[in-house]
């Protein structure tokens, strides 16, 4: 089994303390990661209005206990606290990331303002969107993004399009089963889809029964009897990097002690792009899934 960590930076603390404690990890374990980092505001204390307008947010954020995972902080940042730049904020840490042999990509701009309103935006918003990522990403790395995922597992028809203009090598912006191309209101889309293929830990958080200690017994469950060959699991550095770093790295542990092979996002690209004609085209369609508030992009068999 090969299996790539796709660590998403959601905020200004995720950044500034779930990252380094990572790369520490991922070195003392000989594990490549890819890291997806938005450059700008950290607006996470506007989530707190989809109390308004998706199914199921505020029973989600008592069952996971919010507050103690993600601080007071965070659930204040753009509200009542400023909303400093994320990756911007930090470009020695975004360096890190590199100097230390992982995958950097984009993670969208404003992740809070994309998870909110994509599927209401102009196509001239989306696109500078886009633009104010890339050119955050290239003014501290000095290189161009090969890969993007968008926040919150959504994307769009509009997104779609400008990730085909951009020409990225690949992005992984929906939940499935298997690399695709995609398809959306019947439009065929060029760029790859990698999407993520386990539940993440805050869903899981999220399901009867389940508490902080078992819910790696769980992720391992889904693992070994899901059949997939290839996995790329989501972790963010404010749970997993953070406020779960403990029992999460107990668990990459015995993921490695199991002889998995553990690979970036890009190697799994590049492989998958080899064979061009093999590579399916998938719907992609917008649904809910266990333990998430609102619905997602989720690939379509």
């Amino acid at each position: 089994m090969k299996f790539a960590f796709k660590v998403d930076v959601d905020t200004y603390e995720g950044m500034q303390k779930g990252v380094p404690n990572l790369l520490g990890l991922f070195k003392h374990l000989g594990i490549r990661a890819s890291f997806f980092i938005p450059f700008g505001p950290d607006e996470s204390g506007k989530a707190v209005f989809r109390i308004f307008k998706k199914k199921g947010f505020l029973k989600k954020m008592f069952r996971t206990n919010a507050l103690k995972l993600y601080g007071l902080k965070t659930m204040l940042r753009g509200t009542l606290l400023p909303a400093p730049l994320i990756g911007s904020s930090f470009p020695e840490i975004v360096r890190d990331v590199l100097k230390e042999g992982h995958e950097l990509g984009i993670h969208g701009y404003n992740h809070v303002f994309w998870q909110d309103h994509l599927l209401e935006m102009q196509e001239s918003v989306v696109r500078e969107q886009f633009e104010l990522g890339v050119s955050a990403f290239e003014n501290v790395t000095g290189s161009k993004p090969r890969s993007f995922a968008a926040p919150a597992w959504l994307c769009s028809g509009l997104s779609l399009k400008l990730l085909d203009e951009r020409s990225f090598a690949y992005a992984s912006d929906t939940r499935g089963t298997h690399p695709y191309y995609p398809v959306m209101g019947g439009v065929r889309f060029q760029t790859l889809q990698l999407p993520s293929t386990l539940p993440t830990a805050d869903e899981v958080l999220a399901w009867d029964g389940v508490s902080d200690q078992t819910l790696w017994d769980v992720l391992t469950q889904r693992l070994e009897t899901s059949g997939i060959p290839v996995h790329l699991h989501s972790i963010h550095t404010e749970l997993e990097g953070t406020a779960l770093f403990g029992p999460f790295s107990k668990w990459a542990t015995r993921l490695k002690e199991k002889g998995i092979e553990f690979v970036t996002g890009s190697q799994i690209a590049d492989e998958t792009l080899k064979n061009p004609g093999k590579i399916p085209y998938c719907d992609v369609v917008l649904s809910e899934l266990p333990g998430r508030a609102g619905k997602v992009a989720c690939q379509k068999s």
